[in-house]
């Protein structure tokens, strides 16, 4: 091979290369980002949540002011009362607050992630305004304006043991998010709340539940259900998750190194739910959300 002939090939090969690249690049484009970060144990059965699965209720909250998009689910109570023009929805305090206690400001509730159904959100009440000091209390209830014509969760407070009778009645866990700061709503099943022993993360700490549902950011706030053959109840909220950065996607579950966290309805959780579904916002700001910290003034 002449000089000239070995120039003109390597340059023919150079090109190829380039070509390659930009067409894994342009390629790479159009696909939907990799979640990294995952607490996701064994084999990932996150899946897409279908109209048979009934999670209608299941949506985000958007705020002015960030691009994250926690979720959230509607929520009611036999009390609600009827004639009412809002609806309520459980979720975690930091879709509302930065870990600092800087607020997020004009927030709403999208049904199914549609933000052409917008609900504003007038009336919020937390566990705790600095969610990043007291994760434990890491809930939140709040009042959005309008009404939506679907079968929602009621709430309940049930310890494992009782979860474990309604398993053996057919009972199923499943929780519901959506990965990173990107629709569509996705649903983790076949899992649930684990024993604690010793060691483990949160032993002891009867609000908060360890659990081995697949999640990553995004699931914040996502409604732990409890799907019996004739009723859907929410039990938690979603609320965190241990060592994301070095745990790797397939570890087996170990609650004294990657457990899932979620804030029980309990207590002063469930009975803020209680209230705000029958009685509503108790006071409103002009052209603006009121916000309110149980923790501080139960009674606000």
């Amino acid at each position: 091979m002449s000089v000239e002939q070995a120039f003109i090939e390597r340059a023919f090969q150079w090109h190829k290369r380039l070509a390659i690249g930009l067409s894994a690049a342009a390629a790479a484009l159009l696909l939907p980002a990799i979640p990294s970060f995952a607490n996701v144990f064994e084999i990932d059965d996150r899946r897409l949540i279908t109209p048979d699965d009934q999670m209608g209720f299941v949506g985000v909250i958007a705020c002015a002011d960030t691009k994250r998009i926690p979720t959230a689910s509607l929520i009611t109570t036999p009390d609600a009362n009827p004639a009412r023009r809002h609806e309520v929805i459980t979720t975690v305090a930091h879709a509302f607050y930065t870990k600092e206690g800087d607020r997020w400001q004009d927030c709403s509730f999208l049904p199914e992630g549609d933000a052409t159904r917008a609900l504003p959100i007038t009336y919020v009440m937390t566990g705790t305004s600095t969610p990043g000091k007291g994760w434990n209390d890491d809930w939140a209830v709040a009042v959005v304006q309008g009404r939506v014509p679907i079968d929602m969760p009621m709430p309940l407070s049930v310890d494992l043991a009782a979860i474990e009778d309604h398993r053996a009645a057919g009972g199923l866990i499943q929780l519901a998010g959506h990965n990173g700061e990107r629709l569509p709503m996705l649903m983790s099943e076949n899992c649930g709340p684990r024993h604690k022993r010793s060691g483990s993360h949160n032993f002891g700490d009867a609000r908060v539940f360890n659990h081995d549902c697949d999640m990553i950011s995004g699931w914040s706030g996502g409604p732990l259900l409890l799907r019996t053959p004739t009723d859907v109840f929410t039990i938690a909220v979603n609320s965190t998750r241990f060592n994301p950065v070095v745990h790797q996607t397939g570890f087996p579950f170990d609650d004294r190194f990657n457990p899932n966290t979620a804030i029980r309805v309990d207590n002063d959780f469930l009975a803020v739910i209680k209230r705000l579904t029958v009685e509503g916002a108790p006071i409103q700001l002009a052209n603006t959300a009121s916000i309110c910290n149980a923790g501080d003034q139960i009674d606000c």
